[in-house]
C-alpha cells in the first residue's frame, strides 16, 4: 500500500515539511513549457545520437527524417515571428493613416454630444424606418437630464436634431460629454428597440489608440472607434460629393470658355 503523506505528517526522512498549496498559490501555467522548440528539439536530437548504441546505430531513414522534422520546425517557427512581426507594422502603418483624420469633419454612428467652450462640437441627425412618437432626452455625462424635447408623432425619415447646448432651465451647460436617449412609440402603440439610427458629425480633434492599439477618434470631448465612422466629409460635404464635384468642374470650364470665345467672336 502506498503511503500519502500530509502537510503536516511530512515522511521520517524529510524535516522540513512542504509548504502546502492554496488557490492563491498553486501554480498556473499556460502549457508553453511542454511545447518543444527547434532548440529543444536539436538538442534532444543530438542527445540521441551522442547515446545512441553503436551496434545498433540509428537508420538513416530515421535520421533523415528526424533532420526534416526539425527543418519544417525551425521555418514554421521563422514563419510565426515574421508573421507576428508583419502584423506590428501594419498596426503601426494603419495607426499612422489614422492620423491624417485630424482637422476633417467625419460622420459617425454614435450618440455622443460634445461641449467646448460654450459651443456644440458635434451636429445631429436622426434616422427613423417608419412612422412613431418621439421623445429626445439630453443627459450628462452623470447620467442625469438635462434637456427634454417632446417631437410627437413624425414620419419616417431623416431629421436634424437641433440642441442649443442649454439646459431645462435656459441656462447654457458646462463643457463635457453628454449624448442623447431617444423613446420612440410606433402607430401600434409598441416601444421601438431597433429602426432609429443616430449620427453625428464634426470635425475630429485629436484621434488616440486604446490598450489593443486599435484608433479611437475624438471630436471634441465625445469619442468612438473608428469602426463607428461611416463617412469622411470635405467641407461640409462627403467625400463623394466632392469627387463628382471635381469631375464636373472641366466640363464647366469649357462650358465657360465656349462662351467667353463666342462672345469675343461677336466683338469682333
Amino acid at each position: 500500500m502506498v503511503q500519502i503523506y500530509s502537510a503536516d505528517n511530512p515522511p521520517p526522512a524529510r524535516t522540513t515539511p512542504l509548504e502546502a498549496w492554496t488557490n492563491e498559490t498553486v501554480p498556473v501555467t499556460d502549457g508553453s513549457e511542454r511545447q518543444l522548440g527547434k532548440d529543444a528539439f536539436l538538442t534532444l536530437l543530438l542527445t540521441q545520437l551522442q547515446n545512441q548504441d553503436p551496434f545498433n546505430p540509428m537508420e538513416d531513414t530515421e535520421m533523415s527524417a528526424q533532420l526534416a522534422q526539425f527543418s519544417q520546425l525551425e521555418q514554421l517557427t521563422n514563419l510565426n515571428t515574421n508573421v507576428t512581426t508583419m502584423g506590428g507594422y501594419i498596426q503601426a502603418q494603419n495607426q499612422f493613416q489614422t492620423l491624417s483624420l485630424i482637422g476633417k469633419d467625419v460622420k459617425a454612428q454614435s450618440n455622443l454630444l460634445s461641449v467646448s467652450n460654450g459651443e456644440l462640437d458635434t451636429a445631429v441627425k436622426l434616422e427613423l424606418a417608419e412612422n412613431a412618437k418621439i421623445q429626445l432626452y439630453v443627459v450628462n455625462s452623470s447620467g442625469n437630464q438635462v434637456r427634454m424635447y417632446d417631437w410627437g408623432m413624425t414620419q419616417a425619415g431623416v431629421y436634424d436634431f437641433a440642441w442649443d447646448g442649454k439646459n431645462s432651465s435656459g441656462a447654457k451647460v458646462p463643457d463635457g460629454l453628454y449624448q442623447f436617449q431617444v423613446t420612440a412609440t410606433n402607430s401600434a402603440g409598441e416601444v421601438m428597440t431597433e429602426g432609429i439610427i443616430p449620427e453625428v458629425s464634426g470635425k475630429v480633434t485629436s484621434v488616440s489608440f486604446d490598450e489593443y492599439g486599435q484608433p479611437v477618434v475624438h471630436i471634441g470631448n465625445a469619442q468612438m472607434s473608428l469602426s463607428q465612422v461611416m463617412e469622411i466629409l470635405q467641407g461640409g460635404v462627403t467625400a463623394k460629393a466632392a469627387e463628382e464635384e471635381e469631375s464636373e468642374a472641366p466640363a464647366e470650364k469649357e462650358t465657360a470658355k465656349a462662351a467667353e470665345e463666342s462672345a469675343e467672336a461677336e466683338a469682333a
